[in-house]
């Protein structure tokens, strides 16, 4: 005979899983655009390890490099829908940290990996896969981070705009590696003769992935200086920006990633030295505080104390503001 539990002895029941009831399109398809971008220059990659002809491993490899470029376009697209669609929720922000990990982590290591093995053949093989392992640790903990402490401020202030990142955003970290790779092919050499290019792309490739996980801080730039007015001197700026963009795009975009990934290190010295500027020091300014000016400036009132976060199960899109 089985004996019935008394009342008390009784377990509690866990709560059910939630389902997922319906999902927005049009951001979850560009997310899945970043994502196969990603998986295109994997699938290069894989292919240049496979020719003998080092002419075609080197095209195969600057294929490779333009693919993370449209990663990281598709990648700042979504999140410009998904905010200017309200469709923002945490299953967006997880499936764009996926395919972030694969077109800013894994492709850009890999990348790193080949170019470094074709312009120092006697570095060891084990000592390539070392540096490329410190980037790739270095996005996946960056990509985790950001999405936890995302999820934090989402508690407290609801929707919110981010205007600093703490380390350096993993879409950058690609580009600096992306941006080398296709200066390298405007110059028309072989990596076996690049010079100073292949001893910088050494040099960056474990760097950028301690850059990641560090707490220096690096302005989002869509969001703090492509939103709302501007003064005209910074307008000057960009619009001369982009002419040398137009007359010297190879070299003004690798100049662009490596001036933004040295920009957190900088800030951090000068605000040491001098206590300017004071946003490098404040994490609270990050999210909530600038958050609250942003409504305030539009007209609009800030999110109350404690107002609920959105509902996960009711549309999906990106839930942060491009690059992380």
């Amino acid at each position: 005979m089985r004996l019935r539990p008394l009342d008390g002895d009784r377990r509690p029941r866990l709560p059910g899983r939630r389902r997922l009831k319906s999902i927005q399109v049009l951001p979850t398809l560009i997310t899945a655009c970043n994502l196969l971008a990603g998986t295109l220059a994997l699938s290069y990659l894989v292919d240049a390890a496979g020719v003998a002809d080092l002419v075609a491993r080197e095209r195969l490899l600057l294929k490779a490099a333009w693919l993370i470029f449209v990663g990281m376009f598709c990648d700042a697209l979504d999140g410009r829908i998904a905010r200017l669609t309200r469709t923002t929720s945490a299953f967006g922000a997880q499936l764009d940290s996926l395919a972030d990990v694969v077109t800013f982590g894994v492709a850009p290591a890999l990348l790193a990996k080949a170019v470094l093995g074709l312009a120092f053949p006697a570095l060891a093989g084990r000592l390539l896969f070392g540096l490329c392992l410190v980037y790739v640790t270095g996005a996946a903990l960056r990509l985790a981070r950001y999405n936890v402490e995302s999820a934090r401020a989402d508690e407290g202030a609801g929707a919110h705009v981010t205007r600093i990142f703490r380390g350096l955003p993993s879409p950058a970290a690609a580009g600096v590696i992306a941006a080398l790779v296709v200066l390298h092919g405007e110059q028309g050499l072989r990596w076996a003769d690049a010079g100073w290019l292949a001893a910088l792309m050494l040099a960056l490739t474990p760097l950028l992935g301690l850059l990641m996980i560090s707490r220096m801080p690096y302005s989002h730039l869509l969001n703090r200086y492509f939103d709302g007015s501007q003064p005209l001197l910074r307008i000057l700026v960009l619009i001369a920006t982009a002419f040398l963009g137009v007359a010297y795009f190879e070299w003004t975009v690798a100049g662009l990633f490596l001036a933004y990934a040295a920009s957190g290190p900088l800030l951090t010295l000068i605000e040491r030295w001098s206590g300017w500027p004071e946003w490098v020091e404040r994490e609270e300014e990050d999210e909530e505080v600038l958050v609250a000016a942003e409504g305030a400036d539009d007209g609009e009132p800030a999110a109350p104390d404690g107002a609920p976060a959105a509902d996960p199960d009711e549309g999906v899109g990106p839930r942060r503001q491009g690059a992380q």
